[in-house]
C-alpha cells in the first residue's frame, strides 16, 4: 500500500448549508435521536467547525460522524442542494487518515475486506465455528448468540453463513444463451449469506436468453470500507474487480445488491482514475453496470409474465409490499422498475406501504455500532409493513433483508416473509406462486440436486 496521506475536510461543502432545518424532517437518525448533533444540519456545522479549528477531531466528533446512515434523505430534500453524502464521506476519510479507524474496524475494513482470499478463508472459518457461537431460532432462518459477545445484542437475529458460497456453486460461464453476455456481481451478502438470491438471478437471466457469467475471483465492492473512511482500500478493490470482469468480454454487469450497485455506478469511475486507470477504460466498465431490476424490465420480463395466460391464478392471492432500499431508489434512481415487476406477476397483489422509501435503519456497520438507534428506526418500518396486511415484504438489497427479517422476528411478526425480488420473480417464471405461502426450498443451494451441476467453468 502507498504511504498514508491526510485529507482536508470538506469545509466548502458544509458552508453551502443555510441551516434551514428541512433535513430534520426526513432524517431517520434525528427522528430516533432528536438532538442537533444527530441532524444533517448539525453534522455540517460540526464538520465546518473542525475544519476551521474551532473543534478538535475527538472521539465525540467521530461518534457524530458515524451516527449517520448515509441514506441520502437529507440530500434529496435539501432546497440548497447541499451534497451531504459527499461531505460525510470526505469527513470520515479525513478522520481515518489523521487518527485512524477504530482498531477492530480498521482491521476488518482495511486488511480483511481488502484481501479477497483471506476474507473468503475467514468466512469459511466462520461457517465452521458459528454453531458454537450462535443458536438457531425455532421457526425462522436466523441465528442468535449463545453467550454475551461484543456488538451482538441478545435480541438480534442474524443470518447463518451459507453451507456453500454463491461463487463456489457458480463459476465462469454458467448458462449459455443467444442473448447478451451478462456478468453477475454478487456482493458479499449474496455470496456468503444468501446464495439462493444469486441462484435466482442466474435462473432469471437464463430465462431471458442471456449467457450468464459469474467470475469466481470477484472481490467485495468496497462500500463498507468507503463509508468507514478507507478509500485507499476501495481503490485497490475497484482495480481488482475491473481486471476480473474485463476478462470475460461482457455486455452487461448486473447486481442484486443496492449498495454494491450504487458504489459500482457512482464511485468506481473516480476510484479507478485515482488508481491510475485510464478514464475511457474506467467508463467502459462502469457503463455496463445495471441493477437487476433495471435489466429485467429492459429485457421484457414484465411482458413475459403478463403474457403468461396459460398460468392459472391460485385460489386467493399472495399479498406483497415493497421496501425501497436507499441506495437503489435515491442513489441510483431505480424506483419504478421493482413495482412494475411486482405488478406484472400473476397471482400476486402488490400493496404499497406508507413511507416505502424511508430507510430501514440498516446502514451497514451503522446497525452494528448503533443498534439502539437502528432498532428504533427498524421498528417504525416494521409497523408500516404490518399495517399493509402483506404476506411478504419484498426488497432489492440483501442488507435490508437481514435487517427487516430481524425486526419482524423481534416484534413477533416472523410469519411475514422477507424476500429478494428475484426470488419471487424466479418462482413466478417457474409457476411456483402459492397463495399465502412464500417458502420454497427448491431454489436453495444445497437443497436443489441440480444446483452444483449447473456451475460452469472459466471460458
Amino acid at each position: 500500500m502507498s504511504e498514508k496521506k491526510t485529507h482536508p475536510l470538506p469545509s466548502d461543502i458544509c458552508s453551502q448549508c443555510v441551516k434551514c432545518g428541512t433535513c430534520q424532517a426526513v432524517c431517520p437518525v434525528f427522528w430516533a435521536r432528536p438532538g442537533e448533533a444527530y441532524s444533517p444540519r448539525g453534522k455540517m456545522a460540526i464538520i465546518q467547525a473542525v475544519s476551521q479549528s474551532h473543534l478538535e477531531e475527538s472521539n465525540l466528533y467521530r461518534e457524530h460522524l458515524e451516527s449517520c446512515l448515509l441514506c441520502g434523505a437529507c440530500e434529496e430534500s435539501c432546497p440548497s442542494e447541499v451534497p451531504t453524502l459527499s461531505a460525510m464521506l470526505e469527513a470520515r476519510e479525513s478522520m481515518a487518515s489523521r487518527a485512524g479507524m477504530k482498531p477492530g474496524k480498521g482491521l476488518i475494513l482495511n486488511h480483511l475486506l481488502g484481501a479477497a482470499k483471506t476474507f473468503r478463508a475467514a468466512m469459511r472459518a466462520g461457517r465452521v465455528f458459528q454453531p458454537l457461537m450462535f443458536r438457531k431460532i425455532p421457526q425462522s432462518s436466523g441465528l442468535r448468540r449463545r453467550f454475551p459477545m461484543p456488538l451482538v445484542p441478545d435480541d438480534r437475529t442474524l443470518p447463518a453463513v451459507a453451507p456453500q458460497f454463491f461463487t463456489d456453486l457458480f463459476d465462469g460461464v454458467v448458462r449459455e444463451g443467444p442473448g447478451p453476455r451478462v456478468g453477475i456481481f454478487a456482493g458479499c451478502m449474496t455470496n456468503y449469506f444468501y446464495p439462493e438470491t444469486g441462484q435466482t438471478m442466474v435462473d432469471l437471466l437464463g430465462t431471458l436468453g442471456a449467457t450468464v457469467v459469474v467470475p469466481e475471483d470477484q472481490a467485495c465492492c468496497g462500500m463498507p470500507a468507503l463509508t468507514g473512511g478507507g478509500r485507499e482500500t476501495v481503490r485497490e478493490l475497484a482495480v481488482k474487480n475491473l481486471e476480473v470482469f474485463e476478462g470475460y468480454d461482457l455486455d452487461v454487469i448486473v447486481t442484486g445488491c443496492a449498495s454494491c450497485g450504487g458504489n459500482l455506478k457512482h464511485n468506481y469511475g473516480d476510484l479507478l482514475q485515482e488508481a491510475g486507470i485510464d478514464k475511457a477504460r474506467a467508463d467502459a466498465f462502469t457503463s455496463k453496470i445495471l441493477d437487476i431490476n433495471e435489466f429485467l424490465v429492459r429485457s421484457g420480463l414484465t411482458a413475459h409474465l403478463e403474457g403468461n395466460e396459460d398460468k392459472p391464478l391460485p385460489e386467493g392471492e399472495l399479498k406483497v409490499t415493497y421496501h425501497h432500499p436507499c441506495h437503489l431508489g435515491r442513489l441510483q434512481g431505480v424506483k419504478n422498475e421493482p413495482e412494475k415487476l411486482l405488478e406484472s406477476i400473476p397471482g400476486v397483489r402488490f400493496v404499497p406501504m406508507t413511507d416505502a422509501d424511508r430507510c430501514c435503519g440498516m446502514g451497514g456497520s451503522f446497525s452494528i455500532e448503533h443498534y439502539d438507534i437502528s432498532k428504533r428506526i427498524n421498528d417504525e418500518k416494521v409497523d408500516r409493513i404490518v399495517e399493509t396486511g402483506a404476506d411478504a415484504v419484498v426488497t432489492s438489497c440483501p442488507a435490508c433483508i437481514l435487517h427487516l427479517r430481524d425486526g419482524l422476528i423481534r416484534r413477533g411478526h416472523g410469519n411475514i416473509d422477507v424476500l429478494h425480488i428475484t426470488e419471487l420473480l424466479s418462482r413466478a417464471t417457474k409457476k411456483e406462486i402459492l397463495a399465502g405461502d412464500s417458502t420454497d426450498d427448491s431454489d436453495v443451494p444445497g437443497k436443489n440436486p441440480g444446483a452444483e451441476e449447473s456451475a460452469g467453468s472459466h471460458p
